[in-house]
């Protein structure tokens, strides 16, 4: 049965349960909880010492355990607390941390960006050498670690090494014997003063010590839900949103909740900052309006143009006209548009030209993740993508399409982009006849190869 956090404070209060937790997720969600399991075992008068926080990727274990072993100065519980807890990485995540690090980077998120490649590197098992020896000149086997393809993604990459050789970055000697450990300490049993919080930004959950943590019931996932691409519900942002304004003491009008949803992306961290600035804006007013949005809260909500790319993919021509709407509502381009969506139409159709070919009676449809891992993928390696699920994901959206229908979908696309490119043309017109061809034909070329005057 899956727990929640009130259930996991409640065991912590009564004395149930083990002392110790990891929590892991999103990162707003995993450090206000801690905050709430640090005010309910130790007093804001005690905490000069009776709590110790570490930081995993810099304090080595000795550091921890000499902690854990020591009594609080004060009666009661001593909570040591270890933040980006690195025990629970692994090399099997390479392709997903890499990946990771790109996309927080682009996102704007050079902080927790640089954090994450440390830790990358840390787990490639690279030393201090290899790292100050590394030239923003010559990326060579970083770009490798990071599967660096394209000008565009090299030039982003470069930043990011930069970036992280000016905050002059040191890797810790971690390795899996710290994991060992801890693992030591569990089967030796803490010190019955101690309480150990463990925060961790990435985990596998396929590890050894994480399922003994499991067998414990000391281990809590927070995070909203979301779906297999990874994207957060417009209902769960909803009670999300809902949830901190009513804290506040403030109600929003329809339109200005339509508003904040569309300028939402699903970084919650981003979202809690634009709402705490909404509250502030508006002051004593009880409601806040449609203006109040439009002039305070920062539009955030680039990242659902890959709900486009997704409902096209699955034949959805309702939302994908709808997500269609929007993004153009926002000022989106119609060519970037329509260079996300070739690109998602190239990915399928070298996934269907795989199971055509080279994959011909390995690839089933329906079949399980697990099942296309041991099947499909060679050694674990992507064919697609820089991620095994996102894999996964594509090959699936490709068994809904022909061969021929993909092939004529790209010769459509080619169309659009001259249509766009050449005056007398309605963009939003033009990119919705491409949408209905993709979502609605049958493979045939849904505009013609020479223009015409209008649509």
């Amino acid at each position: 049965m899956k727990r929640d956090l009130a259930a996991v404070m409640t065991d912590i209060k009564t004395g149930k349960g083990p002392r110790l937790l990891l929590l892991f997720g999103d990162d707003l969600q995993v450090q206000e909880a801690g905050k709430t399991l640090l005010d309910l075992l130790v007093p804001e008068s005690q905490r000069g010492f009776n709590l110790e926080r570490f930081d995993g990727r810099t304090a080595g274990w000795d550091r921890v355990e000499a902690s854990l072993m020591t009594p609080p100065f004060f009666p009661g519980k001593k909570l040591v607390w270890v933040e980006n807890a690195t025990y629970f990485i692994s090399g099997e995540q390479r392709g997903e941390l890499g990946e990771k690090v790109l996309q927080l980077w682009s996102e704007g998120k050079k902080d927790e960006a640089s954090k994450l490649l440390v830790d990358l590197l840390v787990v490639e098992g690279w030393t201090q050498d290899q790292w100050e020896e590394l030239q923003t000149s010559s990326l060579g086997p970083l770009a490798e670690l990071l599967d660096i393809d394209g000008r565009e993604m090299r030039e982003e990459a470069e930043a990011l090494l930069s970036y992280c050789k000016g905050k002059r970055m040191e890797l810790s000697q971690h390795r899996d014997s710290e994991g060992n450990r801890l693992a030591e300490l569990l089967d030796q049993g803490l010190p019955e003063w101690d309480f150990l919080l463990l925060t961790a930004v990435q985990v596998d959950r396929r590890m050894r010590l994480y399922r003994r943590l499991e067998e414990l019931e000391a281990v809590l996932y927070l995070g909203l839900e979301r779906d297999r691409a990874g994207k957060v519900s417009r209902e769960n942002l909803l009670d999300f949103i809902n949830q901190r304004l009513r804290h506040a003491g403030k109600n929003l009008e329809f339109q200005a909740r339509e508003m904040i949803l569309i300028r939402s992306s699903d970084d919650l961290g981003a979202l809690r900052q634009e709402l705490e600035k909404l509250t502030l804006f508006v002051g004593d007013r009880p409601v806040i309006g449609a203006r109040d949005v439009e002039m305070i809260f920062a539009d955030r909500g680039e990242g659902w143009i890959f709900d486009l790319t997704r409902a096209i993919a699955d034949r959805d021509a309702v939302t994908a006209l709808s997500q269609l709407a929007r993004l153009m509502a926002q000022g989106e381009h119609p060519l970037k548009l329509l260079g996300t969506i070739a690109a998602e139409a190239r990915r399928l159709l070298s996934a269907r030209q795989l199971i055509e070919t080279e994959l011909r009676g390995l690839w089933k449809r329906g079949m399980t993740y697990q099942q296309f891992q041991q099947q499909v993928l060679k050694q674990g390696t992507p064919l697609l993508t820089r991620n095994p699920y996102a894999d996964y994901m594509c090959f699936q959206r490709a068994d809904q399409f022909s061969l021929s229908d993909l092939r004529g979908y790209m010769d459509s696309i080619y169309d659009t982009d001259f249509r766009l490119k050449s005056s007398g043309s309605n963009p939003r017109l033009v990119m919705e006849r491409l949408i209905l061809g993709m979502c609605l034909g049958a493979g045939k070329r849904m505009l013609p190869a020479q223009p015409r005057a209008g649509l």
